[in-house]
């Protein structure tokens, strides 16, 4: 039954997504609060799931992306991406999460989320993608552009421990530890 309900908000979404007349989106956009007030009632039936399967994730993903492509300059749609983004790495679509993290960086600089995407990017680049080369000019630049957040911190833990495998690191973790004793 959550199933057939969740089907039917997220067929509404997108329908809403295909025709309708928008308020300060792109030609063609569905009306922006319906739009939103579909997303919201998607979400709700998102976060009482225990998990996310593949058709809702997909759905979820277009819907957030859609809203930022209809209404690129509403203040709701580098948070959607934020979502999409979320939801992608949770479906183990990180080409397309890194994406979503690329276009908060760049087109939403003053998004409050905006210091955690770049960051995110170095992270799928590093850990999912496995592109040391691509996360370390990634970090690098979380560490000059925000170099007094937590991000910086990470990031710098993160360029020490590029191409090492696990038993490396469990193996210098051991080293380290052995003169704490």
């Amino acid at each position: 039954m959550k199933n057939i309900k969740f089907f039917l908000v997220a067929s509404g979404a997108l329908l809403l997504a295909s025709c309708g007349n928008n308020k300060g989106g792109v030609t063609g956009a569905p009306p922006r609060d319906e739009y939103v007030a579909n997303i919201n009632k998607l979400a709700a039936e998102m976060h009482k799931a225990s998990s996310i399967s593949e058709p809702t994730a997909r759905v979820a993903i277009q819907v957030y992306s859609d809203f930022a492509d209809y209404f690129p300059n509403d203040t709701l749609a580098p948070a959607y991406l934020f979502k999409a983004g979320e939801i992608a790495t949770a479906a183990k679509k990180y080409k397309t999460a890194l994406g979503f993290y690329q276009t908060i960086t760049s087109k939403y600089k003053d998004y409050r989320f905006s210091k955690e995407s770049l960051y995110l990017q170095g992270f799928l680049l590093d850990n999912f993608l496995n592109d040391d080369a691509a996360a370390k000019v990634i970090y690098e630049e979380v560490i000059s552009k925000y170099p007094t957040t937590n991000y910086a911190g990470d990031a710098k833990a993160a360029i020490n421990n590029l191409g090492k495998t696990d038993e490396q690191l469990i193996e210098e973790f051991k080293k380290k530890n052995e003169g704490k004793r």
